[in-house]
């Protein structure tokens, strides 16, 4: 790729950065909740003296990683052999999110620790590293997952761009949207995989930085009771390797969706959760 190319790529990046910071306020909410989601992770690490520091550090980390991941998705979209059909731009936010993984690693060449990173997050996992031990995949996901904010909207530009509408989900479920993809946190989504009016099956799905892992799965029963109230019955299964507190985020989650969306108290929500070593599939 010549330098003119790369200044070009490099200067419409600023551009449209710019443009979503000062406009976008979905662009913004995304970027606010990475920030608080990895602060929360990596906070408990730090020492107060520290905590400014890693505030200051993470924010200009995040904000380097979606410009990386908006350069790359853009250096991609200019090279000459690259097709991607209008169908895919017409996909809806969620879907499209759900494969940015999968296209970095493309373009990375499965080389995603060697290319990804910019030298705020390397200084920032340095720090973490040597001076705290932090858990150096925990800060690949890092690197990973804010990158894939700022390829996303690289290709939601270019479809808008092209004149492609996304798709907008039409089909409400009673734990999110049964035709798209919802992520509950930067680094997990969920599903649908089976449904029928009362009961719905979702799988939960980690975005990690060499491969995509089931972690979970949810399973949602609504029956109607007298004067049409509901009664929800909500089973979570869960991987053991979350923490106490990663596992209570992820619950509150899931049951303040179903109360949300259904417009059901509390006290109406029966929750049960497992924790398993692995998920299997068995076919006849």
């Amino acid at each position: 790729m010549s330098n003119v190319l790369v200044v070009d790529i490099s200067d419409y990046t600023n551009k449209k950065l710019k443009a979503h910071y000062q406009n976008n306020e979905e662009f913004n909410q995304e970027l606010a909740i990475s920030f608080e989601f990895y602060k929360n992770r990596f906070l408990p690490l730090v020492k107060e003296q520290d905590i400014e520091r890693l505030e200051r550090e993470l924010l200009s980390s995040i904000k380097s990683q979606i410009y990386n991941g908006y350069f790359m998705a853009m250096e991609f979209l200019s090279h000459e052999d690259t097709q991607i059909e209008d169908s895919w731009f017409q996909q809806s936010h969620g879907m499209i999110a759900q494969q940015i993984p999968d296209l970095l690693r493309t373009i990375t060449g499965n080389k995603l620790e060697d290319v990804i990173t910019y030298e705020p997050m390397r200084k920032l996992s340095s720090w973490l590293v040597i001076d705290y031990g932090a858990d150096y995949p925990s800060l690949m996901e890092l690197s990973l997952n804010t990158a894939c904010i700022g390829a996303k909207w690289a290709l939601l530009d270019e479809g808008e761009k092209q004149g492609l509408n996304a798709y907008q989900a039409q089909y409400k479920g009673l734990l999110a949207n049964l035709d798209d993809i919802t992520f509950l946190d930067p680094e997990t989504y969920i599903t649908a995989v089976a449904m029928n009016p009362s009961v719905e099956i979702w799988e939960v799905i980690k975005s990690k930085h060499i491969q995509l892992d089931k972690i979970g799965e949810v399973t949602i029963l609504s029956i109607k009771e007298l004067e049409n109230q509901s009664k929800m019955f909500v089973n979570v299964s869960l991987k053991n390797t979350f923490s106490p507190e990663e596992q209570e985020t992820l619950l509150n989650n899931i049951v303040t969706r179903v109360m949300a969306l259904n417009d059901v108290e509390r006290e109406n929500i029966t929750l049960a959760a497992a924790m398993v070593d692995e998920f299997y599939y068995f076919t006849n």
